[in-house]
C-alpha cells in the first residue's frame, strides 16, 4: 500500500507473491538427503525478475532491476541512455575490421596497450555504461576512509578548473525520507567506494569523433590471451610504470569487481544481449550447456540481479562496463548504496578499500594526463 500511495496514479504496480522458485537444493552438503527433496530455493529468487522482463517485453522501453537498497534516479537512466546511444552511434559509423592496425597475434601486447584511436564495431558492441556503489561516510571518526592514497596523485585540476564529484545526482534524499543514517544533503567529501581502487584500473580515449572522451574500464571480464584478439578493448594502466610495486590485480578480483547491485538497459540492448552476445541468452529458458538444471544450480544474487551476468566470463556475456572520467558524468556513474552498512562491516578492510569517490576522481586524472604525454600528436588533437 505504501508503494502504491507513492506512485502516480497512471503508474502501473505488479508483484509475484509465489516467485520463489522449486528445486533441488545442492549446496548442503552435509545433508545430501536434502538434494532428493523438491524445496523452495530461495538463493534462485534473484533470478526471477529474467521472466517478468521476458512477460513484459514488448510493452517497455526500458528495464531496471535493482536490490532494494539501491537508490536509482532518473539521472542515472538519463546517463545510461546517453552513452549507450552513443555507442550505438560510434557502432554505425565504425569499420568491421581495424584499419590502423593489424589484429596480428604477435602484436598482441601492443592491441591490448593501444588506449587510443578508432573501435570497431565487435569492440564497441562489447561495451555498456557502468555504475559504482557508494556510500555516505557516517561517523569518520569511528569508520573513516583510508589514511593514505598511495602513489597516484589526487589531482582534481581540470581542463576547466578545479572540479569534484556532484553528490546531487546520487546521494541526495527528501526531508521526509531523511535520518541520521541517511543524510539530506551529503557533501562531496563523504562518499566512499569500497569496491574497486586505482591499483586496477586503466583508461581508454574514446575515438575523437565521439562526444565521450576519457573512460575507465571496469574490472569483470576476461582480459589478456583469455579474449580473442579482436575482442580486445586496450588501455592505458594507472601501474604503467610500476608504480605500485606489484603485479596489476587479475580482473576478477572480487573487491575491485565492482557489484553494481543491478542493471538497467533498453530493450534494443536486452535483445541485443540476449540474440548474439550472451552465451546461451539472456532470458529464459536457461537450457544446457550454458546453464544447468534451468539456472537453479548454484549462481547467486551477485550473478543474477547484481550484474555479474552481464560483466564476467565464466557463463556469461563478457562486456565491457567504461565510466567517464569527466567530474560531471563521472558523478551519474556514482549509485547510492543507501544501507550505508559496509562502512561498518568491512572496517579491517579499510585502508585496501574505502576510497573517498573525490580521491578515485583526483586519481583517474591523474593518470589520464600521464597518458597523455604519451599520446600521438595525431590523436591530441
Amino acid at each position: 500500500q505504501l508503494v502504491r500511495q507513492a506512485l502516480p496514479d497512471e503508474v502501473g504496480l505488479d508483484y509475484w507473491d509465489d516467485a520463489t522458485p522449486l528445486g533441488y537444493r545442492l549446496e548442503d552438503e552435509k545433508h545430501p538427503e536434502k538434494s532428493k527433496v523438491v524445496s523452495h530455493i530461495t538463493r534462485a529468487l534473484a533470478r526471477q525478475h529474467r521472466f517478468v522482463i521476458k512477460e513484459k517485453f514488448l510493452d517497455y522501453d526500458f528495464f531496471v532491476n535493482f536490490e532494494d537498497d539501491m537508490m536509482v534516479k532518473g539521472h542515472h537512466i538519463q546517463n545510461h541512455l546517453s552513452i549507450s546511444n552513443e555507442l550505438f552511434r560510434l557502432r554505425d559509423l565504425a569499420p568491421e575490421e581495424p584499419t590502423e592496425y593489424s589484429l596480428n597475434e604477435k602484436e598482441r601486447t601492443a592491441i591490448e596497450k593501444r588506449f587510443y584511436g578508432e573501435l570497431t564495431k565487435n569492440q564497441l558492441s562489447r561495451m555498456m555504461p557502468g555504475l559504482v556503489r557508494v556510500e555516505v561516510l557516517l561517523d569518520e571518526e569511528k569508520y573513516p576512509a583510508q589514511s593514505s592514497t598511495g602513489p597516484i596523485p589526487v589531482d582534481l585540476n581540470f581542463t576547466d578548473g578545479v572540479r569534484q564529484v556532484n553528490p546531487e545526482f546520487c546521494c541526495f534524499v527528501k526531508n521526509e525520507t531523511s535520518s541520521p543514517a541517511l543524510p539530506v544533503q551529503p557533501s562531496a567529501d563523504k562518499l566512499m567506494i569500497w569496491e574497486t581502487s586505482i591499483i586496477a584500473l586503466g583508461i581508454h580515449l574514446m575515438p575523437e569523433n565521439s562526444t565521450l572522451d576519457w573512460v575507465f574500464l571496469q574490472r569483470g571480464p576476461s582480459e589478456g590471451r583469455q579474449l580473442d584478439i579482436e575482442d580486445v578493448i586496450g588501455e592505458y594502466y594507472s601501474g604503467q610504470n610500476k608504480e605500485f610495486g606489484v603485479a596489476r590485480p587479475s580482473s576478477y578480483k572480487g573487491k575491485y569487481i565492482n557489484n553494481q547491485g543491478g542493471w538497467m538497459a533498453s530493450r534494443h540492448e536486452i535483445w541485443e544481449w540476449h540474440d548474439s552476445i550472451c552465451p546461451g541468452g539472456f532470458l529464459p529458458p536457461f537450457d544446457v550447456p550454458h546453464f544447468n538444471r534451468d539456472g537453479l544450480d548454484l549462481r547467486n544474487v551477485e550473478y543474477w540481479s547484481g550484474g555479474l551476468h552481464l560483466f564476467t566470463r565464466q557463463n556469461a556475456c563478457n562486456l565491457q562496463r567504461i565510466v567517464a572520467i569527466d567530474p560531471e558524468r563521472f558523478s551519474k556513474h556514482l549509485i547510492y548504496h543507501s544501507s550505508n552498512n559496509k562502512q561498518r562491516q568491512r572496517t579491517a578492510q579499510r585502508e585496501e578499500r574505502f576510497v573517498k569517490a573525490n580521491t578515485l576522481l583526483g586519481q583517474l586524472n591523474s593518470v589520464t594526463k600521464k597518458a597523455l604525454r604519451v599520446l600521438p600528436e595525431s590523436e591530441a588533437l
